[in-house]
């Protein structure tokens, strides 16, 4: 009788153990499944917010939001993408950059803010699908040559200013989104 008792004790950890295992399998195959959706998620999302993108663009209604700024000798600086940003609507754009750690500026939010009057606009796509889009703004207080260059399939946008009058190009990255769905606070323009 304590043999049987004894054999069976073997036999209940025995498979006992080998269930253990085969939920362990099963909850690494569920967790390796969950990280491919996870993933196609993501693939997913960055498709639509780049149709979007492209929708805003077509229509010349966007605004790019910048999360990240990157100065003329490769400095960078976070900012906030509600305080720096680059406005399109028909033919007039206003770019406002606040960095943060700034001290100030003429704009009552840390830096400057300048609209004008697109002149020239001016759309490519590469042989990889990447669009670039070049506009030239003309104002009061600017000049420039924003371009903006978009991966296909994605929004992670880059914008590089170009001052026609001096150097100082800066690179900004972020996003473009529709202007109905941004949301940026305009500082003073001058």
């Amino acid at each position: 009788m304590k043999r049987v008792i004894l054999i069976l004790m073997m036999l209940t950890s025995a498979v006992s153990a080998v269930v253990a295992q085969d939920n362990g399998r099963a909850a690494r195959r569920q967790a390796a499944e969950d990280r491919v959706m996870a993933k196609r998620m993501a693939e997913i999302q960055d498709s639509l917010s780049y149709v979007e993108a492209m929708n805003a663009i077509d229509s010349m209604d966007f605004v790019f939001e910048a999360n990240m700024l990157v100065f003329k000798r490769g400095g960078t600086a976070r900012v906030y993408s509600n305080l720096n940003f680059i406005s399109v609507k028909g033919d007039q754009a206003l770019i406002q950059v606040s960095p943060v750690d700034s001290g100030g500026g003429p704009n009552g939010v840390g830096g400057v803010t300048v609209d004008g009057r697109i002149i020239n606009v001016e759309r490519r796509v590469d042989k990889r699908g990447n669009t670039t889009l070049s506009i030239n703004v003309m104002g009061r207080a600017i000049s420039a040559s924003v371009t903006f260059t978009i991966p296909k399939g994605g929004n992670n946008t880059s914008v590089r200013i170009s001052p026609t009058l001096n150097s100082n190009t800066i690179t900004l990255y972020g996003e473009i989104v529709p202007r109905d769905q941004s949301n940026i606070f305009k500082g003073i323009t001058l």
